[in-house]
């Protein structure tokens, strides 16, 4: 985390100060959560429309901040702090970060795409975590507040470090990735995510496209090149110069590609095409060995060995909610409740299809955020489930409904049923957990998903006791 003198801070910020306490003293670390301040914070109160950080400076106090900045145009300062007065402290955050970042000697990979991005993080930074000592995003920190605390969380012993960065709209990338300036930029794939903003998949590639523009000059882009969208908005940006593009995917035309695949409960067995290295990582999807392969082409940029990635892939640190297999009583319960769309959704179907089990159910719930065509792109989805071998298609939301109306369509061989209310769903879940089969939980992270999840976890729990 970043270590610096009042005074240093001040003169990075380039900021005036109401002097009320010693500027010699140290700051370590910052946070924007009065709750979590901690002895020696910097506190970043942030200001929304709904909510002022300012608010909750005598919090901050108490719990041990240092200093705090402070936006020129609010009102009573604290007098018991250092201030350092700033135009807007989400900008002074940002350049703060970027300063901290421009003084640390590390090599960063930069991670965005619709789906995939966390995965791809976790799995990265196993790997490089076998030779150097190294950081990454954690949870979801990966938006505009999110990635300068990111940023000023790395260690000035940090050796590399993965972040992962999001985006909802145009030029959202642009300012992160010239936070980040990463050495390797990384975009997983395009998919629908953000559909309502930003209108078409061919927008969503080019506003995607946005992470080269904090690409060191003569760094890496990978990408996935299974995506004609992604190599048409590549081409149509013209990513060129002394930047080196390589591409990933299932197809023979990228420079690293899968060349066999074999899965079971415990993980994924996978070979390339270009080492002949036989790899192993506890994860499951055929989706997670195509992030796996991105995460392979950024490790050995970085001068990883085949044998340095497999030491690192026996050691990965999933972030939670994501293709999280956890077994209940006599049941398998596939976890995938923290994000949905249409591409993730049928990528967490053919995990379920490639695990066997005597009985499987699908709980579907909304996917959001898809645009105009959300209703259709719902029905779809019910239609898609005709490929899958489900015993029962269980689904919820005011958006579950078309999904449910697709699979009535397509489908004569499943039970079928719709909830509206997501306790009823869990009570008849409940007995599942007493029988062999396997249960898919997926949904969009406003559909709080993860509480079936937990509710079925805490029924065993009830029953041991």
């Amino acid at each position: 985390m970043i270590v610096r003198s009042i005074d240093a801070i001040i003169r990075m910020l380039d900021a005036d100060y109401i002097e009320n306490g010693d500027i010699d003293a140290e700051i370590m670390g910052v946070s924007i959560d009065s709750r979590k301040i901690v002895k020696g914070n910097l506190f970043i109160p942030i200001k929304g429309e709904r909510f002022n950080g300012h608010q909750f400076i005598e919090q901050a106090i108490e719990n041990g901040a240092v200093a705090a900045l402070w936006n020129r145009d609010e009102p009573n300062p604290p007098e018991d702090i250092v201030v350092i007065l700033v135009e807007d402290t989400l900008s002074a955050l940002q350049k703060l970060a970027a300063l901290y970042r421009s003084q640390l000697h590390l090599k960063i990979v930069g991670i965005t795409g619709s789906n995939g991005k966390t995965s791809t993080k976790d799995i990265l930074a196993a790997m490089l975590s076998s030779r150097y000592v190294t950081q990454k995003t954690l949870g979801n920190y990966n938006n505009e507040i999110g990635v300068p605390l990111t940023l000023l969380s790395l260690s000035e012993h940090c050796e590399a470090a993965v972040i992962e960065m999001g985006m909802e709209n145009f030029h959202e990338l642009d300012l992160l990735t010239k936070l980040v300036k990463p050495d390797v930029a990384i975009i997983t794939n395009v998919g629908t995510a953000h559909l309502e903003n930003l209108g078409s998949i061919e927008n969503i590639a080019k506003a995607k496209l946005e992470i080269v523009h904090g690409l060191d000059p003569n760094g890496l882009f990978i990408y996935n090149g299974d995506q004609l969208v992604l190599t048409n908005a590549v081409k149509m940006e013209e990513v060129k110069g002394s930047i080196r593009i390589k591409t990933f995917g299932e197809q023979k035309k990228n420079d690293v590609y899968l060349k066999s695949l074999e899965q079971t409960a415990d993980g994924l067995t996978f070979q390339i095409n270009d080492d002949g290295h036989s790899y192993e990582m506890n994860m499951l999807g055929r989706h997670q060995a195509i992030n796996a392969l991105a995460a392979i082409m950024a490790a050995k940029e970085l001068s990883l060995t085949s044998d340095d990635i497999q030491r690192g892939l026996q050691h990965i640190e999933k972030t939670g909610m994501r293709n999280e297999l956890v077994q209940l009583g006599s049941c398998m319960l596939l976890n995938d409740s923290y994000k949905s769309n249409p591409q993730s959704a049928m990528a967490a179907l053919d995990t379920l299809e490639s695990i066997e089990s005597p009985y499987k159910i699908a709980v579907l719930a909304d996917m959001l955020d898809l645009g105009e065509e959300t209703n259709m792109i719902h029905y779809n989805l019910g239609k898609a489930l005709a490929d899958y071998h489900l015993d029962e298609i269980l689904t919820y939301g005011e958006l579950g409904r078309y999904i449910t109306q697709g699979a009535n369509a397509a489908i004569k061989n499943a039970y079928i049923r719709h909830f509206v209310d997501k306790r009823e769903l869990l009570e008849y879940l409940l007995p599942y957990v007493k029988k062999k089969c396997m249960i898919l939980v997926k949904g969009s992270r406003g559909m709080h998903m993860d509480e079936i999840v937990d509710g079925l976890k805490e029924s065993l729990k009830h029953e041991k006791n």
